[in-house]
């Protein structure tokens, strides 16, 4: 027994490790880390048993092990903080004592060295963040001293970029936000990867931000970016079911390096603003808010000003008569004005539609069709959505 242990506290690395455990004992292993990625395996460990460790990885996280029959599972654990798993392609019973010491003499060994490993992915993490931290919020002097420390982490700053921000939806505790955001980075480097050269990922402020660039000619458009990323959203949530509601917000693709932060704001309120349209799972351009732009930057007293001024009559006749008018305005344009859009949306018939529309023109004594009126109503109705996020 002794001379395993030498050899295993010899080995270099996770791959050596395995093999001599797998040498002296016939298991088949397999090291994950604690966001479910492979970090070793031996040739033998079966494919389905580590498709259903990955399919199940909640499961691993709550130590619910009852979903791995024949499997034996050690959570690396060190100061209470989970590293990983180190699971043996056999039940523990069926381990002879000489194995079974060894396996878990390979555990303890395991966590020290994913907990090494973890401190310099730390160290340059946070070297690399700080990096991108400059560039994003501009805190550099020369572009041309950026563009050159940027090629030691692989990135062509001098070529155009997009910017991209996604946050979830709803408010988290810190601890499970970041686990979230982490898992959400992994899965987004994973579909991004094979559609653009060095897509960038970077956690910040509770918000995954991507940047990258963009080498065709023409470049593309903020509709064919957020075509790609609505894929991109449905492979995610394809892989990983579990995940919360989250938004994006595209930023305007910018041509150097110093108008990168410039593209990151953008991205920052299309996401915000977003949600005034669509408040889960929405893909905002910012090119497309429109008149949103504009209301974002007035008080909210004087926008409720103008909203009461403007659609007073149509608030008072709902709240007297349990009619929802406003709502169906409100509708009839997000839909852009298509009476079959929305009809389908208020789940009412297009005939039906078109007489609440008659009754919001008699209440509010004018016609919609006049366009200096229908602006009007427009903006108040973009205002009112304002007004009520900031409530």
């Amino acid at each position: 027994m002794e001379q395993e242990r030498v050899e295993l506290w010899q080995a270099e690395d996770i791959a050596g490790k395995l093999a001599v455990v797998q040498r002296y004992t016939g298991l088949e292993l397999l090291t994950l880390d604690n966001l479910g990625d492979l970090q070793g395996k031996t040739i033998g460990f079966r494919e389905e048993s580590f498709s259903a460790l990955r399919r199940n990885l909640q499961a691993l996280h709550k130590n619910d092990f009852a979903l791995f029959a024949g499997l034996t599972i050690i959570p690396l654990t060190i100061n209470g903080q989970l590293r990983g798993w180190l699971i043996a392609d056999s039940p523990e019973q069926d381990m002879t004592e000489s194995a079974d010491c060894l396996f878990r003499e390979l555990a303890q060994q395991l966590k020290f060295l994913l907990w090494h490993e973890a401190k310099i992915r730390e160290v340059e993490k946070k070297h690399r963040e700080q990096f991108l931290y400059d560039i994003l919020y501009h805190n550099f002097a020369s572009s041309e001293e950026v563009i050159r420390l940027g090629r030691l982490w692989n990135m062509r700053l001098d070529k155009p970029h997009h910017v991209v921000v996604v946050e979830f939806d709803h408010p988290l505790d810190v601890d499970k936000h970041v686990q979230l955001l982490a898992e959400l980075d992994r899965e987004w480097m994973r579909v991004l990867s094979a559609r653009f050269v060095q897509p960038v990922l970077m956690l910040l402020r509770m918000q995954l931000v991507i940047f990258f660039e963009d080498d065709r000619k023409p470049a593309r458009s903020q509709s064919e970016v957020a075509a790609i990323m609505a894929d991109a959203m449905a492979k995610v949530k394809e892989d990983f079911p579990t995940i919360l509601p989250f938004s994006v917000g595209i930023g305007r693709l910018h041509y150097s390096v110093s108008e990168i932060c410039r593209s990151f704001q953008e991205a920052r309120q299309a996401l915000s603003l977003g949600r005034f349209r669509q408040p889960e799972n929405g893909i905002t351009c910012y090119e497309d808010l429109g008149v949103l732009k504009l209301l974002s930057h007035i008080r909210t007293e004087e926008l409720d000003d103008f909203t009461q001024e403007t659609l007073e009559a149509l608030m008072a006749y709902d709240d007297h008569n349990g009619t929802e008018l406003l709502r169906t305005l409100e509708i009839y344009f997000q839909e852009n004005e298509s009476l079959t859009l929305a009809a389908e949306k208020l789940f009412i018939h297009a005939n039906t539609l078109r007489n609440r529309l008659k009754k919001i023109e008699s209440i509010l004594g004018t016609e919609l069709n006049q366009v200096d009126v229908k602006v009007r109503f427009y903006v108040a109705c973009q205002a009112l959505r304002i007004i009520r996020q900031t409530m």
